[in-house]
């Protein structure tokens, strides 16, 4: 039964804020400033409720109850360290991801954006309880209700390419969850005798150690959400889809439930010292993030489609925090996290700016993104800034998350994990400039003046007058809605002010 005393309540109000965020899409007509008052609204407060239990949290009181029993699998919630993090992450993400998706939607003119909304608020919801999932069977249903609430947000618009793409992420990430990690839950919870996180971890002792480092093996690839090599390609399969879509995919939700759950299992499940004595004489486990580290650096380069490239990159980018995570230390497994919230910023900017782009002239292309500079030069600055970021150029969230992986990796005189950090920064660095060099690309007047614009972006009376497109050419990126603008300010603030996110980010995992 589920316990409503005490500072339950606070719990339970939150999650129930954000179920109710699941009917506001469908309150009033597609666009309306009533829906959007609304949306907007519900997500802010569910921010405002997180922040609460932060203060519960931060002061000693940890909420937990169980919603259904069914002897020792159980779903049930609870507050902790890595949890709310993860959850505060999300929180300020939803509100970001509304402001900018509401008009979005509305100015690519994309049909049925109630039910998109739905959706984007369901996978959004998924990962606050898998937040806050207080075993493994828990997080094992959230995890799997999650890649079904994403199907409708790739395919909502159907086409043949869609359709492909979304089979290939289904057979990947259905596939390595039932057959991987699955079984292993299983196998855990029934010699063990349960499966709740425990602070440290509960399987030592229980298993063999060659038969723990397969259980783990087949709970970290069972976790595909993270991309590792070679269960990786349902990630460039997803980008089908539209921005909004891609942003929730690699910044907001999906791959960062991958880590997360990644992070849970070593953290509750094995603990950092078990897995200490089970590789002790030689740590191979990060040989697995270094190979899809060296495959996705050069991957990323034969492409010239943005999609593309900024698939192959949350690849790497991921792999660098469970490079971080499979240290297994302390100090790297505080850099992982780091990694895993400095990149959630970065990449979100990086989607929305290509958003922008693509929303105002629908460049799909880096050939296509030559004159933005002239036409969108905010949208640009923020492609900029966001790219320095997944560099590690200081003093923006790559370079702090980055800069505790190596101390982390120095701390062990793990010279071959500091060498492939510094490839993969050069890599990025290589891809980030390629794509900088077609945004400031100089541009005759006449190709800027002759630039093709969306319908939206595009005065009816411009048709009769050359001046007139002229003028709107170079002014495109002022009609693009304010809530979009809004949502990419406060997602660059996050790159601008990680230092500060970072002392918090600490905090927490001080009660680990």
């Amino acid at each position: 039964m589920m316990q409503l005393a005490g500072p339950n309540i606070l719990v339970i109000l939150t999650i129930f804020i954000g179920i109710v965020n699941l009917i506001t899409p469908f309150i009033s007509k597609e666009d309306s400033p009533v829906r959007s008052f609304f949306l907007i609204a519900t997500s802010v407060s569910f921010l405002c409720n997180v922040l609460m239990l932060d203060y519960l949290f931060l002061n000693g009181i940890e909420p937990s109850f169980t919603i259904l029993d069914f002897g020792k699998y159980s779903i049930a919630l609870r507050l902790e360290s890595l949890g709310m993090i993860f959850l505060n992450l999300l929180a300020v993400l939803w509100t970001c991801s509304l402001l900018y998706t509401i008009k979005f939607l509305a100015i690519n003119e994309i049909k049925n954006s109630n039910r998109f909304l739905f959706f984007l608020n369901c996978c959004i919801m998924t990962g606050s309880f898998i937040a806050l999932s207080a075993n493994l069977f828990t997080m094992f249903i959230f995890y799997e209700m999650l890649t079904l609430f994403t199907i409708p947000l790739i395919v909502h618009s159907t086409n043949k390419k869609s359709t492909q793409g979304l089979f290939k992420y289904l057979k990947i990430l259905m596939i390595s969850a039932l057959l991987l990690l699955l079984p292993a839950i299983i196998i855990i919870y029934v010699n063990t005798g349960g499966g709740n996180f425990v602070q440290g971890g509960f399987i030592a002792g229980h298993f063999k150690d060659s038969y723990a480092i397969i259980l783990l093996l087949m709970m970290i690839f069972g976790t595909a959400k993270s991309a590792l090599f070679p269960l990786h390609g349902w990630l460039p399969s997803a980008m089908v889809a539209s921005y909004p879509v891609s942003a929730l995919l690699h910044a907001v939700v999906v791959v960062k439930t991958g880590l997360f759950c990644t992070y849970k299992i070593i953290a509750y499940v094995f603990g950092i010292a078990y897995l200490q004595t089970l590789f002790a004489s030689y740590n191979w486990l990060v040989l697995f993030p270094i190979v899809t580290i060296i495959y996705s650096s050069f991957q990323v380069l034969r492409f010239n489609e943005i999609k593309m490239i900024l698939a192959y990159s949350t690849i790497n980018q991921l792999s660098i925090a469970l490079l971080s995570a499979f240290l297994l230390s302390p100090k790297g497994f505080v850099a992982a996290v780091m990694h895993m919230i400095s990149h959630s910023f970065s990449k979100i900017c990086m989607f929305y700016a290509a958003g922008n782009i693509y929303s105002v002239k629908n460049s799909y292309n880096l050939s296509e993104l030559v004159g933005i500079k002239n036409t969108m030069p905010k949208t640009s600055f923020v492609m900029l800034i966001a790219g320095l970021s997944l560099i590690g150029i200081p003093p923006f969230a790559g370079f702090i998350s980055k800069f505790y992986i190596l101390l982390a990796a120095a701390e062990q005189n793990n010279f071959l994990v500091i060498t492939i950090l510094l490839i993969s920064s050069l890599f990025t660095a290589a891809y980030v400039i390629k794509m900088l060099i077609f945004i400031y690309r100089p541009a005759s007047e006449h190709f800027i003046l002759h630039l093709k614009l969306k319908p939206y972006f595009v005065e009816e009376s411009e048709n009769e007058s050359t001046n007139r497109v002229t003028s709107s050419n170079y002014e495109a990126e002022k009609k693009l809605p304010t809530f979009m603008i809004i949502s990419i300010i406060l997602c660059l603030s996050g790159v601008v002010g990680f230092f500060f996110i970072q002392q918090v980010i600490v905090k927490f995992l001080g009660f680990i």
